[in-house]
């Protein structure tokens, strides 16, 4: 089992602050020899930031703190984005090659983009020997 956490000083943009704390904590286990298995969460708060709010009656004005034009253009990276998730995944490893594959899912959140992502990598290992002499 393994974690971490970091925070991020984020430059602002349009005098907005946007730094952000995150948190990992993954756990594996080796079924056999070749085969593991991993489960994985992530935490993010944003210091800071916009909240987009709840859609208004149709109108010229925009939800939330994000009131102008110039905000709207800029909302992804203003964001107040806060979130969970937390995910899966295999892993099989070959004589000369390994293969990964990870779902993860979005738990809840504000601000934020929900959705799910399914990830498969191919991972090839190579060493790097120095010059015969």
């Amino acid at each position: 089992m393994e974690g971490g956490y970091s925070f991020a000083f984020v430059e602002q943009v349009m005098g907005i602050s946007t730094n952000r704390s995150n948190a990992r904590l993954e756990a594996a286990h080796v079924m056999k020899r070749k085969l593991a298995v991993h489960g994985e969460a992530f935490w993010q708060r944003t210091h800071g930031g916009l909240r987009f709010g709840s859609p208004q009656p149709p109108g010229p004005i925009f939800p939330g703190e994000v009131n102008t034009p110039e905000l709207l253009y800029q909302h992804d990276r203003l964001l107040r984005d806060n979130y969970w998730h937390a995910g899966g995944g295999l892993a099989y490893y070959f004589d000369h090659l390994d293969v990964f594959a990870t779902y993860v899912e979005f738990l809840g959140g504000t601000d934020t983009h929900a959705g799910r992502a399914l990830t498969i990598s191919l991972v090839v290992p190579f060493q790097v020997r120095a010059p015969h002499r």
